[in-house]
């Protein structure tokens, strides 16, 4: 199957600000330029190549693939929980409820470890892959929404335009990046997924994926995927888009959705150089 984005450049920047905390006035000279003046960030569609089972009792806010096993942090106060499972079935073969106190938020695989946010309780979780066992707790200030790793560093976003790049020995933050989209400012930035030396970000309350420039913190490509649940599988408690995982060994960009029926296999498919 293959969808189209159907949203305009003009109309992607104008709900983005929506997002945004920062009026327009407190953008910096830089950031008022013309658009034209400014990197244009690319636009993608995509095709579903495969889907398989969701539970629609998960609020999903953080997703891993690792080891041929997917990793999934569930939200909610009272819900929140860990699992891991099989891409083929929803029955977890190891899990472990957090605290009623605690909102669970994203998640990271990161050496042997997997790293786990919660969202105003500033506490983070500590588990080993391998079992899903505590291995430990760490700290933060504000909110955590987000997690990846490049590798070398947990990246963490907290709502706001900013990543913060944490040290994973001592849990201090090493520097902080500014998320902009040609020349804007984008906020709300929840889970994410390290892939292919980019930082992938839902944007809450939406259905798009942007991806970010490390370096940079400019938005470089962005996908609408609003119409990748179809109708006929929504209900009620059906929410937005949350969940990227990335399986590096057969390339495959795995998404879902808090209480969604499925998980997509995706490819991103750049128009312009479509054949």
């Amino acid at each position: 199957m293959r969808t189209e984005s159907t949203l305009n450049r003009p109309l992607l920047l104008a709900l983005l600000i929506v997002f945004s905390c920062t009026s327009l006035r407190a953008l910096s000279l830089k950031e008022t330029q013309p658009l034209s003046l400014l990197p244009a960030a690319k636009e993608y569609s995509y095709r579903v190549l495969q889907s398989f089972p969701h539970a629609t009792s998960i609020y999903t806010q953080g997703l891993e693939y690792h080891n041929n096993y997917l990793f999934e942090s569930g939200g909610k106060y009272g819900e929140s929980i860990i699992l891991k499972r099989r891409l083929n079935s929803t029955e977890p073969e190891q899990y472990s409820p957090l605290d009623h106190t605690l909102f669970a938020e994203g998640i990271t695989v990161m050496g042997d470890h997997v790293y786990q946010l919660s969202w105003k309780s500033q506490r983070g979780f500590i588990y080993s892959a391998s079992s899903l066992t505590a291995q430990g707790e760490f700290s933060y200030r504000g909110e955590g929404w987000g997690l990846t790793n490049n590798g070398q560093q947990l990246i963490m976003s907290n709502g706001s335009d900013k990543l913060q790049f944490i040290n994973p020995e001592d849990f201090t933050v090493s520097h902080s990046i500014d998320v902009i989209l040609e020349g804007r400012p984008v906020t709300r930035l929840n889970e994410l997924e390290w892939i292919d030396g980019l930082v992938y970000a839902n944007i809450w309350t939406s259905n798009f994926i942007v991806m970010i420039n490390p370096l940079s913190g400019q938005v470089v490509a962005y996908v609408n995927l609003d119409k990748l649940l179809p109708t006929h599988m929504k209900t009620a408690q059906t929410d937005v888009l949350n969940g990227i995982a990335y399986d590096r060994k057969r390339k495959r960009l795995l998404v879902t959705g808090k209480y969604w029926p499925r998980l997509y296999h995706i490819e991103l498919v750049d128009e312009a150089h479509a054949d």
